[in-house]
């Protein structure tokens, strides 16, 4: 079959020595410019395909590139494959490192759990804090940034900078690797082994790297070194689609190329293939308000205007309902479940979403792990509080709040598996500061045990001192406290629905169950719930994005600039996932908050 392909698309496939940024546009057919230009260089500029390497980001994408290319050319060995995959072959091959001396992802977060042990630093949100902290890591070491310059947000500096050091320790202690050293290891090989460099030079002189705009410093320094002399580096990605600034993905890094790379040609394709013209016209009207960025000309190839709605409704459960009536339309007239996605910025997001898919039995799959708010350790031990209130006396759920907020009751005063708070009165009568916390503890229980959900949640956050003691929590850890107040606003939220505490525990404990059977599956036919940095290469007839309001999109943690450039090149990534129908959902009042249209709706609908 013969294809046709435009004049941008063409030029990039025509290509043949030097260097080219490809910026390619969501839709644009960018991965086809790419197999096609391989088939380019093979067949009509006579390359051998064993001097050919493709870079990807994610192994996925490197075995669908390397099929799509191989129905064609089956015999063309050709190498395709992830950064990671590249950088583990160079110190195998120079230090004889094997694949059982990488350390996994689980490995990597027990070592983290084990040096925070080590340290003493106790905190309750383990696992979210052993994730931000492998992040942070990720960032320094790909950023090349200095430790003693580098201020973590979830731990007090000099915490965080003896964690990273005794990391790094522990690894090589173990004899272990992981991708940043591996990153580390060949940056410093070829900085030094002008040899090595040269072999591999000569191996793979042509290089075409996918998703360039997810690049960072270190990766790009070592791809410069491949590259050099002759610069046969042909690079695709699109500047507007940099999402990853948490990993340490650098837009600018796209913006200098041509300085870099002299006399490098640049092409825009220009042309949308998936999104209908309204979704094409309007989400390049939002991005043109980033400053920092090449200037692109769009145009849909579709000639149907499409759906564009923009919808401010009173608050998330009149959202909700909206996005079940119209998935259930969606299904009604033939569309299938997975051709619909529902996207969002934090994954806590779409957690009365979910409550609500599983009432009208719609099938759907998270992408990313939804937190169950119910497991979360501040919204446990206020439950926990109701639970004791309401008749549960055992030790365990005591435990949990006893000294929350601090109250100075001793483990060792706790001899029964159920705990009689009277008892325990009385046996503290020697010590009149802790009898008096105890008497105290008791007059709060049994106010709680006479109030409806919601009031009984405020009474235990502004009068028994929860919220005081969430403060002083964040404070000791340097960590952002409203992060935690937004989960229990929302968690309190929750519960207006329900009078009797019963009601609201066999629901609680109703929904983790749920939760537990959709531990993370691809389901087929289903409807896809994901963040909008999971949303990002995907396409789906209809799309719903939730919670559009300041705060949230962008995100209250973006105030600079540059981060309101990310979160707006998010929301751009976020509307061009939609091929034909696009809803946009912005909630007047958010966990009991008034909550603020965002500026991207406002930007989106300039002129209109």
């Amino acid at each position: 079959m013969i294809r046709s392909f435009n004049e941008d698309q063409q030029k990039a496939i025509n290509w043949y020595k030097g260097p080219m940024l490809v910026l390619g546009t969501p839709g644009s057919g960018k991965t086809t410019v790419i197999t096609e230009r391989i088939k380019k260089l093979i067949n009509e500029y006579k390359v051998s395909p064993e001097k050919i390497l493709v870079i990807t980001f994610t192994r996925a994408a490197a075995q669908s590139m390397k099929q799509r290319f191989q129905k064609t050319e089956k015999n063309a060995n050709v190498r395709f494959g992830t950064f990671h995959s590249f950088f583990f072959w160079i110190v195998k091959t120079a230090y004889g490192y094997k694949n059982e001396d990488i350390l996994s992802e689980d490995e990597r977060r027990n070592y983290i759990r084990e040096l925070l042990t080590g340290m003493n630093l106790r905190y309750e949100d383990n696992e979210e804090l052993t994730g931000s902290i492998l992040k942070q890591i990720e960032k320094v070491d790909s950023e090349l940034i200095d430790i003693e310059n580098y201020y973590s947000h979830d731990l007090p500096e000099y915490h965080f900078r003896s964690l990273y050091l005794k990391f790094a320790e522990l690894k090589k202690s173990r004899g272990k690797l992981d991708f940043n050293d591996m990153m580390h290891l060949s940056y410093h090989l070829l900085q030094e082994r002008e040899d090595i460099l040269n072999i591999i030079r000569k191996l793979y002189p042509f290089i075409l790297v996918d998703e360039f705009q997810d690049t960072n410093i270190l990766q790009y320094e070592i791809l410069k070194m491949l590259a050099a002399p002759d610069n046969n580096l042909f690079v695709v990605g699109d500047d507007d689609q940099s999402i990853y600034g948490f990993r340490g993905a650098r837009p600018d890094i796209m913006l200098s190329f041509r300085e870099v790379f002299k006399g490098a040609e640049i092409v825009t394709l220009k042309v949308n293939y998936r999104s209908t013209a309204d979704i094409t016209r309007l989400s390049s009207r939002v991005i043109a308000h980033n400053k920092k960025r090449y200037s692109k000309e769009l145009k849909a190839a579709s000639k149907e205007s499409g759906l564009i709605k923009v919808q401010q409704v009173k608050d998330i459960s009149i959202q909700n309902d909206l996005i079940i009536k119209r998935i259930r339309e969606a299904l009604d007239t033939g569309t299938p479940a997975n051709e619909i996605a529902v996207l969002y910025r934090t994954n806590m997001s779409p957690g009365r979403l979910i409550y609500k898919l599983r009432e009208y039995n719609i099938p759907f799959t998270a992408r990313d792990t939804v937190p169950d708010i119910f497991s979360n350790y501040m919204v446990s031990s206020v439950m926990d509080y109701m639970y004791f209130a309401n008749g549960d006396r055992s030790r365990k759920r005591f435990l949990h709040f006893m000294n929350k907020p601090l109250r100075y009751v001793p483990r060792n005063i706790l001899t029964d598996e159920n705990v009689d708070i009277h008892s325990l009165i009385r046996i503290t009568a020697d010590k009149d500061y802790l009898q008096s916390n105890l008497m105290l503890l008791r007059n709060h229980l049994d106010k709680i045990r006479t109030l409806p959900t919601f009031a009984a949640i405020n009474y235990i956050r502004k009068v028994v001192g929860f919220d005081e003691y969430i403060s002083e929590y964040a404070r000791e850890r340097s960590i952002d406290e409203n992060e935690l107040f937004d989960i229990m606003d929302e968690f309190q939220s929750l519960s207006r629905d329900f009078d009797s505490f019963n009601d609201f525990a066999l629901f609680s404990v109703e929904q983790r169950k749920m939760a537990e059977k959709e531990t993370a599956h691809e389901a087929k036919d289903a409807v896809q719930l994901m963040t909008m940095h999971s949303s990002k290469g995907l396409e789906f007839t209809e799309v719903h994005i939730i919670n559009c309001v300041e705060g949230e999109i962008p995100h209250k943690k973006s105030g600079r600039e540059f981060e309101i450039e990310e979160e707006r090149r998010m929301f751009y990534v976020a509307m061009t996932r939609a091929k034909e129908k696009l809803y946009i959902y912005t909630p007047r009042i958010i966990a009991d908050k008034s909550a603020k249209i965002s500026r991207f709706i406002k930007e989106m609908t300039e002129g209109e």
